[in-house]
Order: C-alpha cells, then structure tokens, then sequence
C-alpha cells in the first residue's frame, strides 16, 4: 500500500488531498472555483473529492481565510456552529485546522462570505473546546480567549505554535508528522494582521523507507521564508526544511521568492535559494497550484514567468520535475494532478489519461 496526494486544478486556487495508507484523509484549503463558463477547464471539486472520502474528514486545514482557499467550503462541509449548514449529505470535519488570525481578523476586513462563516465556525469550536486546532498564540488571541470567558489554559491543549509537531499525528502511529513553521504569534500581534504573512505552512514526513518530506508553502511570501530559513537554522534543525514535494506558495508569484519579478527570471533571496537548490532531494517535485504559465513577462497576476523559470531551474538541477495543476497533463484538458507515496520508489507522479495510469520513471528521491 501506499500513501497519495491528489492536488486539483482549480486555477489559482488551493486544495490538496492527502490519502494516507491507513484510510485516514486530510484535506489542505478547500476553493471550488468551477464556473459555468464554457472555457473554465477547473474540475469540479466536490465530485473528485467525494471519490476519495465517503464520510468524514479526519482533517481539513484551512491554511488561511482567502477567498481562493475557502470558496465554496459552507456549501460541501457540516458545519456546526449553525444547523442553517447541517442539511443534506454534508461531509463533516472531525479536526479544523486555522492559523489564529481566522478567529481575530475584523468582518470588515474579510471581503466574502465564506471567510466570515470560517471564522464563525472556528470561534464555535474553539469556544466548545474540541474539534480544532489553532495555530499560533498571539496575545490577541489571549484577549480574545479573555474575553469570552475562557481560561488559556483549558484549551491551550488546541493551540499548536511554530516550532511544534502537531499532536496527535506521528510516524508511529499515522504514518505521517506535521511540523509547523509558520505563523509566529507576531505575525498578528503588534500589526494588522496579513493572511498570507500569518497563513499556516508545515512540513509533513511520511513514514516510507524511502523517506518522503513534503512542504505545504500555502501563501507564504518571501520575508515569511526568509525568517522560517533563519530560524530553522539558528535552532539547528534544518533536516525541517528537506523536502521531495514542494507545494509552491502563492500559485508561482515571484513575491514568495523575492521583492524583484526579475527581467527574465526571480532572483530568490540566499535564504529561498537554500531552500530550494540546497535542501530539496535529488527527484524532487514541484507542483504550482495554478494558472498556465503565462508566456508574458509583463503578467501582473501570477503565476510569473520569471519565478515559474526559477522553479524550472530547481526542477532540471534537482532531476525532477516542476508540474502545473492546469497544465496536467495538458492545458487543454487538465486533471487530478496524483502523487504516488510507497516504499520502494518514494515520490511519483501517476501520469494519468482517459484510458489508463501508469507511474513515471523518475530517479527515486535519496533517503534522509
């Protein structure tokens, strides 16, 4: 058996399935994005995922509140703050997952309304102490807690900081692990609080002989790397930030590389630079959670040509490869983006088409 992680083309949008070989499923954002325009390739997201899960979510992590990582979630998930999102065949979600500032951010600073059902859902659980995990301390947060009558005691046993592995998954037991390296507490104290700088990023190891490490890098931007880098080395464990899979922040933007598109190609800073050349594996995969590469240097959205040309560079240095979920396995017609985990060969990209699968021959990634 093996573990899998399906990453779907939704455009600019996130959400990524892990299936690990024990049945339990764990989902990263959740952004339904399909339309009914006719030239909208996106898939539709409750009917792939309802393949995978026939019940409940033992996770669902939302990495952070923006309207491409949560489109859509108060229409598919039972929510239980409110029975308004109890009916019809819901799927329910044992364990949210949200990074502090979902519960602090104003209403008036969140812009759709699934954003504000995120943090309504989140404060409900929180509240009733079971059924979440939150992600980062701030003071604010203590406040917050203060002020609704709650002592920080009684549920700091659900607060999960930078620096941690997250209770209750481990290699032993799971066949997985979850180390968090971001958000810090003062990305929202002291500040007004930015999702993408205080969005949740973790590295998750798999139990394999082959050891597979994969990085969710959500929508971390250039200074959040810079200061994860920093620290991972100051406290001497950068074996945190060895990766296989690398799920790329900010759906190819240069600014999750640095402050400079670049003419041609990003210039990462020295600290993303070791990330990416030093401590990614030999068959490594990057996967955009995007658009199309546009062939315009000009683009002011992402995906950027310049970072996708910096990402190909890492891709050809590691012998792996930099994949694009809207361009899998063509523009034309993308699909389910799948990587294979198993003992044997670590890391794989099941190519798939309308009438069979097969795995890619790729190098296996170095043990470590």
């Amino acid at each position: 058996m093996s573990h899998q992680i399906k990453c779907y083309p939704l455009g600019n949008a996130d959400t990524s399935l892990v299936l690990l070989k024990n049945g339990k499923r764990i989902l990263f954002d959740y952004a339904n994005t399909k339309t009914d325009a006719d030239d909208d390739k996106s898939i539709d997201l409750p009917a792939e995922l309802n393949t995978d899960v026939e019940n409940d979510f033992d996770v669902v992590a939302f990495t952070h509140a923006d309207e491409d990582h949560v489109t859509g979630f108060s229409e598919y998930f039972f929510l239980e703050h409110d029975t308004k999102y109890q009916k019809g065949n819901r799927k329910k979600i044992k364990d949210i997952w949200v990074p502090a500032a979902v519960l602090l951010q104003k209403d008036a600073d969140i812009k759709h309304d699934d954003g504000k059902l995120l943090k309504k859902e989140a404060r409900y659980r929180l509240k009733n102490k079971s059924g979440i995990k939150v992600f980062s301390s701030p003071d604010k947060l203590k406040d917050w807690l203060k002020g609704e009558g709650i002592k920080y005691d009684e549920v700091k046993h659900l607060i999960v900081n930078a620096g941690q592995i997250v209770p209750d998954w481990s290699l032993e037991n799971e066949g997985i692990e979850f180390f968090v390296h971001s958000p810090f507490a003062e990305h929202v104290d002291d500040r007004d609080i930015d999702r993408n700088e205080a969005c949740i990023i973790v590295q998750a190891v798999f139990d394999n002989t082959i050891s597979s490490k994969l990085i969710f890098g959500a929508d971390g931007l250039w200074e959040v790397w810079n200061d994860i880098v920093d620290i991972s080395k100051y406290f001497k464990r950068t074996g945190r930030l060895e990766w296989d899979i690398f799920h790329i922040s900010h759906h190819s933007s240069y600014l999750s590389l640095n402050s400079e598109k670049g003419e041609t190609k990003t210039v990462p800073t020295e600290q993303i630079k070791w990330l990416f050349e030093t401590q990614g594996k030999d068959g490594s995969i990057l996967v955009s959670p995007s658009l199309p590469i546009p062939t315009d240097y000009e683009a002011v959205q992402p995906p950027h040509r310049q970072a996708a040309n910096y990402y190909e560079d890492v891709a050809d240095l590691k012998n792996g490869e930099y994949k694009v979920t809207m361009e899998h396995p063509s523009k034309e017609s993308p699909e389910t983006l799948i990587i294979d985990i198993d003992d044997t060969s670590g890391a794989t990209i099941i190519k798939a088409t309308s009438s069979f699968a097969f795995v890619t021959n790729r190098p296996a990634p170095k043990a470590g």
